[in-house]
């Protein structure tokens, strides 16, 4: 009985062993073993049937035809791959692995592959030309890897082709040629999108792929004109041509391609017009021609689209109004005209028949007239953009009822009147900007209801009142379910806002506290209260804001010590506490707390002390602005080593919030307010740039540290209005990119160093009111400030600027020491008479008897004058006498 059960062993092992003698068996167990973290394919083994494996597909006799491994997980290489027992083999799909390394050129030898698809991995290395050799091939794929090109000369034509992809690579050259070398009728899909393909578009496409369905050489740079022979291609439904350098108008002749789907031109230089005959494409889903650079009209024509789910026109130079005939475009849900010279109103027709639309941007327009109420009827709506044009009148109630609307953009417009309450049933509302219009009354506690809010811009408007709190009584009348713990007890409405990123209020008119809940906003990134009449101390908080990057506090009331509270914000990159009533000194743990800081703006405020050396350990600082306060002492000289300061290639933008959902983006560039060349500047967005110091308005004194000449990267100083002594440093040249240099209202001596004619983007300068002497410097961009204003009251300086010849060195020197004897004689003289008299008088003061003497000879001298005085009366009374 044992005997039999080894039996039974022996031959179900011998079965095993016979399986996997089998050699496309071996083949992919080889190819697994060069494989890392193969997963998936843990049922590759010799215990189980070759055909039961993961991805492996057999026929009838048991060899394998398909392989489809997509998003399998594999890390390896394709060099182990090849097996001449893959005779069968018919289907290759590793579509988005991470194999790397090369295209084994022996894969060509798999006679049967009539797909292969390779695309979205990380090879690299030429395609090899052999795979042009597999002669049943049907569709090709390698996209979306990193190949370069072939030997195009040792191509095959391959005839069975219904699919090449080449897709997202590496290649370059101009149009593969063996696409051209011969007829392809088999042909239905071509992408070569996402190269660096150049030169024209063949006109003889049509001819060699008669029957393509679908075309994509977007992403190159294809340069020429749209070749007109494309209408030839009457099976077409999708053509990309987009992001390339193409030129010469969008051919009329487009129109002509009656089964086109997709026309997709965008982000090319095109130029013309919109030719009326795209209007005949009555199967077309999705026009996209923005940014075409196009100077057109809108035809009324393109209202025939009826089909039309996609409509993206922006970027262009469009103008004139939009036809009423976009009216029947009823199954319209992506509608982007913005960034255009549309004027007008929106039609009627348009509120009122387009109820699918989800995507409607008419924003940096010309656009006029009300925000319809019948938008509302757009239940499905996401993203309504409508800044930046001359909307007027209030907010519709009726926004409250659109409750799938993610983003409300409404900003730089003329709207009116209050936030409606019935806002806060838009709850899933994530960008409200409604900033830069003329909204007045105060905040409505409703917005608390939003809690889904990721921005919220309300700045630039005529809000007053505080920042509201949560009052049960006024959100009793929205009807919103499940939001009762929001009326438990008197919360400030926005730090109920939990997934808030930005929040802007500036520019209005509110008061009250700083609501201290705000601190607790852990995804808070920015959050700008400047220019309000928000009062009293920056309230402290316990949390730590890892996110928090951008707080402006400027233009209010703000008083108290420097906020303590800055200790906990490890990532902020501008501070602006300007125009404030903040007073003490600056701590020195910012330089280590805030280590991340690139402008700290603390201008305007009542700051004392010296300055601490300390700042020089923010290693990022780009801008210190500190004028107008009253720190006193040294400037210190580690301010020399501020690195981006220091640096003269292109900094990075300041501050950029990029705040994304899976619908649409919200971009948002740090701003300042900076006194750029003597004015009073806000700079925003790529203008943010901007380096420099700000010391002006203190009672700083000694010399100018030698060490600031190395900030060559610094584009504007200004220490005025100081206590500075010394001269100017010699090498103020330096400065490559200095363009404003203000060391006016200082006790600074000396000469002007010639090194400042090296200041070649120099625009302003104001030298004056020091001490400073000698000849003033000319040449270069010196040239270019002739206003003389800018040396005055420096009694020393020369110079044809100034009408003041200056002499040579031996002369001014004679003439100066000639002066010098002038000047002690004069001094001495008045020294000696004033001596004299009191000598003289000082002795008859202190002793009597030559005061009597004195007083005597006086006496004397009186009786004498008089007596003559007596004898020449009595000669002019008498007559003469001969």
């Amino acid at each position: 009985m044992a005997l039999l059960k080894f039996f039974h062993i022996y031959v179900f092992l011998l079965v095993c062993t016979a399986k996997a003698t089998n050699p496309e068996a071996e083949a992919l167990l080889r190819w697994k073993s060069t494989l890392i973290g193969a997963n998936l394919l843990s049922s590759w083994s010799i215990t189980n049937s070759t055909c039961s494996w993961f991805g492996v597909t057999c026929d009838a006799a048991g060899h394998v035809t398909e392989l489809q491994l997509h998003n399998a997980g594999l890390h390896g290489t394709l060099h182990a791959f090849y097996s001449a027992a893959f005779q069968n083999l018919t289907l290759l799909d590793l579509y988005n692995n991470n194999l790397v390394g090369v295209v084994p050129a022996n894969i060509s030898m798999l006679m049967s592959l009539d797909v292969l698809d390779l695309s979205y991995n990380n090879l690299a290395g030429a395609i090899p030309y052999q795979l042009s050799k597999l002669p049943v091939i049907v569709e090709l794929d390698l996209g979306n890897n990193h190949l370069t090109n072939p030997e195009y000369a040792k191509f095959s034509p391959m005839s069975t082709l219904k699919l090449l992809s080449l897709a997202n690579n590496d290649l370059n050259g101009t149009f593969p040629q063996f696409i051209l070398n011969c007829s392809s009728p088999s042909m239905r899909s071509l992408d070569l999108s996402g190269n660096a393909f150049s030169g024209p578009l063949p006109d003889s496409l049509p001819e060699m792929v008669p029957r393509l369905w679908y075309l994509n050489l977007s992403s190159n740079g294809f340069s020429g004109s749209i070749p007109r022979s494309l209408s030839r291609l009457q099976k077409l439904k999708w053509l990309y041509l987009n992001s390339n350098n193409l030129t010469g108008g969008i051919p009329k002749e487009l129109g002509m391609i009656t089964g086109l789907r997709i026309l997709s031109l965008y982000n090319n230089s095109l130029g013309g017009s919109i030719p009326t005959s795209l209007g005949e494409l009555q199967l077309l889903q999705r026009l996209n021609i923005g940014n075409t650079d196009l100077i057109s009209s809108l035809p009324p024509e393109l209202g025939n689209l009826t089909s039309l789910e996609h409509m993206v026109l922006e970027g262009n130079h469009l103008f004139g109004s939009v036809p009423p005939s976009y009216g029947r475009l009823r199954n319209l849900h992506y509608f982007d005209i913005g960034n255009n010279r549309i004027n007008g109103t929106i039609p009627q027709e348009i509120s009122t028949n387009w109820t699918k639309m989800k995507v409607f941007d008419v924003s940096n327009n010309w656009l006029t007239g009300s925000i319809l109420p019948q938008i509302s009827k757009w239940k499905d709506l996401v993203f309504l953009a409508l800044y930046n044009n001359n909307f007027i009148g209030s907010i519709p109630v009726e926004m409250g009822s659109m409750r799938n609307l993610q983003l409300l953009s409404l900003y730089k417009n003329h709207i009116t009147g209050t936030i409606p309450p019935d806002i806060g049933n838009a709850t899933s509302l994530k960008f409200l900007d409604i900033s830069y219009n003329h909204l007045e009354g105060e905040l409505t506690a409703a917005i608390a209801l939003l809690v889904n809010l990721v921005v919220l811009d309300l700045s630039s408007n005529k809000f007053t009142g505080i920042i509201p709190n949560l009052d049960s009584r006024k959100l009793a009348v929205l009807k919103v379910a499940g939001n009762s713990s929001f009326l438990s007890e008197p919360l400030s409405a926005f730090c109920q806002l939990k997934h808030l990123r930005l929040l802007g209020l500036s520019n209005n008119k509110l008061i009250g506290q700083f609501p201290g809940c705000l601190w607790n906003l852990k995804d808070l990134q920015s959050l700008d209260l400047s220019s309000n009449a928000f009062s009293g101390e920056v309230p402290t908080s316990t949390y730590y804001n890892t996110s928090l990057r951008l707080l402006q506090l400027s233009n209010n009331k703000f008083t108290g010590c420097f906020p303590a509270v800055m200790k906990n914000f490890k990532s902020l990159v501008i501070l602006d506490l300007g125009n404030n009533e903040i007073s003490g000194a600056i701590p020195p743990w910012i330089g280590e707390s805030n280590h991340l800081l690139r402008i700290l703006r603390l201008r305007s405020n009542m700051f004392y002390g010296s300055i601490p050396w300390q700042l020089s350990q923010l290693s990022h600082l780009q801008l210190l602005d500190l004028a107008e306060n009253k720190f006193v002492g040294t400037i210190p000289g580690s301010f020399a080593y501020f690195p981006s300061m220091r640096q003269s290639d292109m900094l990075q933008p300041v501050l950029t919030i990029n705040i994304r959902s899976t619908t649409f983006g919200y971009f948002y560039n740090g701003s300042t307010d900076i006194v750029w060349k003597g004015r009073e500047h806000t700079f925003k967005g790529r203008d943010a740039f901007v380096t420099g110091i700000d010391l002006s308005s203190n009672s700083l004194s000694g010399e100018i540290p030698l060490e600031l000449t190395n900030l060559r990267g610094i584009q504007f100083l200004n220490m005025s209005r100081n206590h500075l002594s010394g001269g100017i440093p010699k090498d103020i040249g330096n400065l490559k990119l200095l363009e404003s240099l203000d060391i006016s209202w200082n006790k600074l001596s000396g000469p002007i160093p010639p090194s400042i004619s090296n200041l070649i983007f120099l625009s302003s300068l104001n030298l004056s009111n020091n001490l400073l002497s000698g000849e003033i410097p000319t040449g270069n961009q010196l040239q270019t400030l002739d206003d003389p204003s800018i040396y005055s009251n420096n009694m020393g300086l020369c110079g044809s600027l100034l009408n003041i010849s200056c002499k040579n060195d031996s002369d001014r020197g004679m003439e100066q020491h000639e002066e010098l004897e002038t000047i002690w004689m004069y001094y001495s003289v008045i020294a000696g008479t004033v001596f004299g008299l009191w000598l003289w008088f000082g002795t008859l003061f202190l002793w009597k008897l030559w005061r009597c003497a004195f007083l005597s000879c006086i006496d004397a001298m009186q009786q004498k004058v008089m007596k003559k005085m007596m004898h020449i009366e009595s000669t002019e009374s008498c007559p003469s006498i001969e």
